[in-house]
């Protein structure tokens, strides 16, 4: 079963490091760093608010996933992964496809589109887990 722990830390690490090369390529967008000087984000007012949201949903969870995949007991560790799995899934995909509309960045695209298949490769580990587990 270690071996599944470790799949799914891999898994999350790579969902926070890809959402940091996302935020971090972002700002070579030209005027970005502009509209951000200017209290906005996303055509968005950046509030303290947003800004704890935005570090919450794109970093603070997979790294606290991450850790939780290697130190949780098996029951609580597969049922976490599989809610916070199948929540990325949609929370990214929903992300992309606003994005699909707006700007299509191509590096969006290329690292939202990895974010949503390695979401739901820890929501397919975790239930393949939970099925060895019961059986």
């Amino acid at each position: 079963m270690e071996d599944v722990k470790i799949k799914l830390t891999i898994s999350w690490l790579f969902i926070a490091i890809s959402m940091t090369a996302n935020t971090i390529l972002y700002f070579t967008v030209p005027g970005i760093i502009d509209e951000i000087m200017t209290g906005k984000i996303v055509g968005m007012q950046t509030e303290p608010e947003l800004i704890l949201v935005m570090a919450v949903a794109y970093f603070w969870i997979p790294l606290v996933m991450a850790l939780l995949s290697v130190t949780l007991k098996d029951k609580i560790n597969y049922w976490i992964n599989i809610i916070f799995g199948a929540f990325y899934t949609v929370f990214v995909l929903s992300e992309l496809l606003m994005n699909v509309t707006t700007v299509a960045y191509p590096y969006v695209i290329l690292l939202d589109t990895s974010v949503i298949i390695v979401a739901i490769m820890i929501v397919r580990n975790a239930w393949k887990w939970k099925s060895q587990l019961i059986n």
